[in-house]
């Protein structure tokens, strides 16, 4: 007998993702990079990119509101970036019911220790600096996936 998981699999024709993640992100270049790190992960992770808090907002709404898009199990966020930064995309997101147990992990260039509280004020579980090597990017990448993946436990709101 089939589970109801590989049943999913024979019909869509690919297994489930292990983790979903929503990186939102206005740089292509940090865009490849970023879904390349993970896709190297040692658990399957679907990666879903916007390129601004107003479009990834929207595909969540979208996702609440039952048109079987699954929500992702983690953001990862920019700050700085058009038509709606990370800041108000995080006002906007910890008002929604559906998404105040969403983890966020912002990624930023910035070093304004005003802007790293603000994002913590707004609601982000942790705020990360990016690196200019590949090595450290790998590491970041390889350390978000182990912590929030493997160690940290997850709560969802019914």
């Amino acid at each position: 007998m089939r589970s109801a998981k590989q049943e999913a699999e024979i019909h869509d024709g690919a297994p489930d993702p292990d983790a979903r993640i929503l990186l939102v992100e206005d740089d292509e270049d940090e865009i490849r990079l970023i879904s390349r790190l993970l896709s190297q992960a040692p658990i399957a992770i679907e990666v879903n990119s916007f390129q601004n808090g107003k479009l990834a907002l929207e595909h969540l709404e979208t996702a609440a509101g039952g048109d079987d898009i699954p929500l992702p199990d983690l953001v990862l966020l920019d700050i700085n970036m058009p038509v709606m930064d990370g800041i108000l995309f995080l006002a906007k997101l910890r008002q929604h019911n559906d998404f105040k147990s969403l983890p966020v992990v912002v990624l930023t260039t910035s070093t304004d220790e005003e802007l790293v509280r603000r994002a913590y004020d707004f609601g982000a579980n942790a705020v990360i600096n990016k690196v200019d090597s590949l090595d450290g990017m790998s590491q970041i990448a390889n350390t978000i996936v182990d912590f929030w993946f493997r160690v940290a436990r997850r709560y969802y709101v019914d």
